[in-house]
């Protein structure tokens, strides 16, 4: 050992772990055969249980769904597009986003060739 405090605390807590080991299998060895295993089965004292709540009032019923769009009347990527639906929770036109456009490459050009590869 180098005898630095790491090594030191190691060391005792091994130790310590050997002597619970130790301690444990003798508690297992000199317990007596008659607390080791009862072959009888516990009898346990329960109360009665408590009566069963009343049934709970019936939920109301919940709002009718507006029937969906059949797929012939959607637009050609599932959605229909404006529809005529008139937004209730915006009092003006939500603006239309359109994909940025890409170059298809990255903006860097292609790399320098290292000297010595010609």
């Amino acid at each position: 050992m180098s005898g630095t405090l790491t090594d030191k605390g190691v060391f005792f807590l091994v130790l310590f772990l050997a002597f619970l080991l130790i301690l444990f299998i003798y508690a297992v060895i000199t317990m007596p055969p008659e607390a080791a295993g009862s072959q009888e089965q516990p009898v346990l004292d329960l109360p009665a249980p408590p009566l069963p709540a009343p049934p709970a009032p019936a939920p109301e019923p919940l709002p009718v769904r507006r029937p969906r769009t059949h797929a012939s009347q959607a637009g050609a990527f599932g959605q229909s597009g404006n529809g005529g639906y008139a937004a209730r929770h915006a009092t003006v036109a939500v603006p239309v986003i359109t994909p940025p456009k890409v170059s298809g490459g990255p903006p860097w050009g292609p790399a320098p060739k290292p000297p010595g590869l010609e």
